[in-house]
């Protein structure tokens, strides 16, 4: 069920009813915007605002063509000039900077019964919970909800939200790649996909020593200090020439990962890793073609024979 108190359900919008989640007044996760409203920029700018201090203060919904108590009154025009009006709000969001996630929904009367009225809706913006605040409106200043408010952000605060950047949960992925500069070898990497830096990060792997690089072992001896944006890990793990021939299936494995954020709180996190799977068996097995090569000429000797 839609909750829009949790930052990820605020961001699904799609086939809502007005009058079953909406609150009946306003409050530090919702805005109401009427649609007596006359002014497009007007709108615009509170848009703009309304972005910056839901992402800077954990999301919320931005509601525009209802009244106080969140009800439809009448709704605002479904296009600006010859812009559909979810192409305009894109644009209005995309001054504000940095932009994070958001969802864009309108709902018409269509029969509904709403006090919609035709060629108007109720558009509802959800703004999902940021980890890359502070965020800019597009008068150059940062804001925050306070209540039902949405105010301007002292520097104190936007110090702080910039801070809050590195008690984060870090979200941390792997990828396989082939070695830049050897073309025989295949490496394993752990990189974060947020902001946040991983600290202390102790790696285990689970697999079949006859698939992993001979210095294997001695390369994860070592428990690596942080991981993050910047600095992400690389490391060898197949050599094509020890395991060719010997090795015709590479069989998944999996790397268990414990590691600390700023805060000092501690994670685990598992992957299994498909070496044949993300690489393609061309990559694979790139460097046996030379021996592809021989038994087809085999091949053809002996049918001629």
């Amino acid at each position: 069920m839609f909750d829009p108190t949790k930052p990820n359900d605020i961001l699904k919008l799609e086939d809502l009813d007005l009058s079953e989640f909406l609150p009946n007044a306003e409050d530090d996760r919702h805005e109401y915007k009427s649609s007596a409203i006359k002014h497009d920029k007007e709108l615009g700018d509170k848009i703009a605002k309304a972005a910056s201090g839901f992402w800077n203060s954990g999301g919320g919904l931005f509601v525009v063509g209802v009244d106080g108590n969140g009800q439809p009154d009448g709704g605002i025009s479904l296009s600006v000039g010859r812009q559909s009006r979810r192409d305009w709000i894109d644009r209005v969001i995309s001054q504000v900077t940095p932009k994070s996630a958001y969802a864009v929904h309108s709902i018409e009367d269509n029969g509904c019964g709403c006090n919609i009225e035709p060629g108007k809706g109720v558009f509802l913006i959800g703004f999902g919970e940021s980890e890359i605040g502070p965020h800019m409106a597009n008068d150059h200043r940062y804001y925050i909800r306070a209540g039902a408010h949405t105010l301007p952000a002292n520097h104190f605060i936007v110090e702080a939200i910039h801070a809050r950047r590195g008690l984060r949960t870090p979200l941390l992925s792997h990828l396989v790649r082939v070695k830049p500069g050897n073309s025989g070898v295949i490496q394993l990497g752990i990189v974060v996909l947020n902001a946040a830096a991983a600290i202390n990060v102790s790696i285990k792997i689970d697999a079949p020593s006859k698939i992993l690089h001979s210095n294997f072992e001695e390369k994860l001896s070592l428990q690596i200090p942080i991981i993050c944006e910047k600095f992400p890990l690389f490391f060898d793990i197949y050599e094509y020439e020890n395991t060719f021939g010997r090795q015709k299936i590479l069989p998944p494995f999996e790397i268990n990962l414990t590691y600390s954020d700023m805060a000092n709180r501690t994670y685990q996190q598992s992957f299994e890793v498909d070496i044949a799977r993300q690489l393609g068996p061309n990559i694979i097995w790139g460097n046996g073609y030379d021996r592809i090569e021989k038994e087809l000429r085999n091949i053809a000797s002996a049918i001629e024979k």
